[in-house]
């Protein structure tokens, strides 16, 4: 879907808050745009009588909201309660719903589990690591299911051990990363618990020689850190300082932090 789209609904004095994203929501068209955005990371708990409700009361859209009453009490599927609520306002196309219902009846074909670690996934990808966290703890200490490999479980533990490392979390990250190892049994395992031990700070491990490899690796990786684009803003206050301009010194600081802030929130939300 490209193009400007012009919003025809009411826009709500009073936002609709979704918890687990932490946005909020005032208009139909809005909470279309989430819904079809973010297909991997929602559920059937987010169509609720509090949904129906604000639909109904604040948005002023009885005849949708009654259709979305109907549904949940007659216990309907997630594709036909998503495909209901995109038809309800002029904002996707027949096309654009269909292709979305598509994906949907796909991600139902998938057990609990498989669909929960696509959720985990995307949280994982868009920089929410701790809601990832809690996703994928859900499978790591949920019922083991038996139609799934243990590859897959080894992968939860790999990714959960991602989020823990992007979060510095690093102790926490090599316990991760051997429960990935000794359930898939994958090499990337292995090098991630050896590369976070080794960002710990630990001398002594297991394996003398991966240890060494990964304190190798790491200390190429900071001695090329100056030319990535994250290091651009530090260069940038490191020449205000040898300039002397302090103002634009402290500005580039404070800007820096707000980012180290901004990204913080994200990753927790």
């Amino acid at each position: 879907m490209t193009g400007l789209i012009l919003c025809k609904s009411k826009y709500a004095t009073k936002p609709y808050y979704i918890s687990n994203m932490a946005i909020n929501i005032y208009s139909l068209e809005e909470l279309c745009y989430y819904v079809y955005n973010n297909i991997y990371l929602i559920g059937l708990d987010l169509f609720d009588e509090g949904l129906t409700n604000y639909i109904r009361n604040e948005l002023e859209e009885s005849e949708l909201a009654d259709q979305m009453d109907f549904l949940i009490e007659h216990r309907a599927g997630l594709s036909e309660m998503v495909t209901v609520l995109l038809r309800g306002v002029d904002y996707y196309s027949e096309e654009d719903i269909m292709q979305l219902k598509d994906v949907i009846d796909k991600l139902d074909m998938q057990n609990a589990s498989e669909r929960l670690k696509s959720r985990a996934d995307n949280f994982l990808s868009n920089e929410r690591y701790l809601a990832a966290i809690r996703n994928y703890e859900m499978i790591a200490y949920g019922r083991r299911d038996i139609n799934l490999k243990p590859g897959f479980y080894g992968d939860i533990w790999h990714n959960m051990g991602v989020a823990y490392a992007r979060m510095f979390d690093f102790e926490d990250a090599m316990t991760c990363f051997k429960y990935a190892y000794e359930l898939g049994g994958d090499d990337s395992s292995y090098r991630a618990y050896h590369m976070a031990g080794s960002l710990m700070g630990m001398t002594e491990m297991e394996d003398e020689e991966q240890a060494y490899m990964a304190q190798k690796e790491i200390e190429t990786l900071m001695d090329h850190v100056t030319l990535t684009d994250e290091y651009e803003p530090v260069l940038f206050a490191k020449e205000k300082r040898a300039e002397g301009d302090l103002n634009g010194y402290h500005d580039s600081i404070d800007h820096i932090i707000d980012d180290w802030k901004t990204q913080y929130r994200r990753y927790i939300k």
